[in-house]
């Protein structure tokens, strides 16, 4: 072999060393994302799993409530059931507003605002949705840099290659911004 030959073999390796090292790349990015994304889906299900034993401690007391609380049962049931992210977020939405209802008008009920079940739920409401906060804050935190590592070049053109495409940043609706949590309360 000579000279020349060995120089573009060593180009042709390096390149594809190159490659090799950016798909790793680009994959452990893209898992984080995923991994991410899957502890938020963790918090929901563990706030699923409390909004049930919330609304049987509630109807105990008051059966004026049994509106909202078929409401956030049956939205419950759908968020648990959407496998897209943009219902996922809705449903959650549509969840944490009636929850913000019910809290609301629980203050017209000092039994049950005194209530040790409803008080440990209410804790545990609260601390799941601290904790979805800063799960969605951790999904954003990988996304963006996903997003930050696929727009560079020569990333980017090995990311179209290869399929990668932006993954979209969890967002607070309107009415989240605007209001505060009866988690926040």
């Amino acid at each position: 072999m000579n000279t020349n030959t060995l120089i573009i073999f060593g180009i042709i390796i390096f390149i594809i060393i190159c490659l090799f090292v950016l798909l790793n790349k680009l994959a452990i990015k893209k898992n984080n994302v995923l991994f991410a994304r899957s502890t938020i889906d963790v918090m929901l299900k563990k706030r699923y799993d409390l909004i049930p034993k919330l609304v049987d401690v509630v109807k105990a007391y008051d059966r004026h409530e049994e509106k909202v609380l078929e409401r956030i049962s049956l939205i419950r049931k759908e968020a648990m059931d959407a496998l897209e992210q943009k219902d996922i977020i809705n449903y959650n939405e549509e969840l944490n507003n009636l929850l913000n209802e019910l809290f609301v008008n629980v203050e017209n009920y000092p039994k049950l605002r005194s209530n040790i079940n409803y008080i440990q739920l209410q804790t545990m409401l609260k601390n799941v949705e601290d904790e979805i906060s800063a799960a969605r804050r951790n999904y954003n935190s990988h996304v963006t840099i996903y997003n930050t590592f696929i727009s560079m070049i020569p990333v980017n053109i090995i990311a179209f290659i290869f399929g990668y495409k932006k993954i979209e940043l969890f967002k607070m609706s309107d009415i989240e911004k605007n209001r505060k949590s009866w988690a926040d309360k």
